[in-house]
């Protein structure tokens, strides 16, 4: 198991290299860091690696379009656009669950509450 999860990770991180020279090198290295954290806390098999990867690119994709309207919006607008941002998130996460076994689903929503944690701590050392 941890041969295939070192050839998985390898594999990412050539992908990521490789998008990273598109231009892509932020989003790209974030998408990894989620990779590697869901791979590692759930557990992922290589065939939800992949499908988990795809949802993921896809939904990176939308948000930076997103975080981008947010971003430039004026701040009346800010609000319904970090709603919506919310939304797809959840959205995102529901697709996730589709390829998890229920385990794992448990394990995700755990993850989330860390990440969501952890990012509420870094936003009050910024202040």
């Amino acid at each position: 198991m941890k041969k295939l999860l070192v050839v998985v990770l390898v594999v990412f991180m050539a992908a990521g290299s490789g998008y990273a020279k598109k231009g892509g090198g932020n989003q790209a290295a974030k998408l990894q860091k989620e990779m590697d954290g869901l791979t590692t806390e759930l557990s992922l098999t290589k065939d939800q690696v992949s499908k988990v990867t795809a949802i993921l690119e896809e939904a990176k994709s939308q948000g930076a379009e997103v975080a981008k309207k947010i971003k430039e919006a004026p701040e009346s607008e800010k609000k319904k656009l970090k709603k919506e941002k919310a939304r797809m998130n959840g959205e995102t996460n529901k697709k996730i669950k589709s390829v998890l076994t229920p385990e794992q689903g448990v394990k995700l929503d755990a993850f989330r509450k860390k990440q969501a944690e952890e990012r509420g701590k870094e936003g009050k050392k910024k202040k």
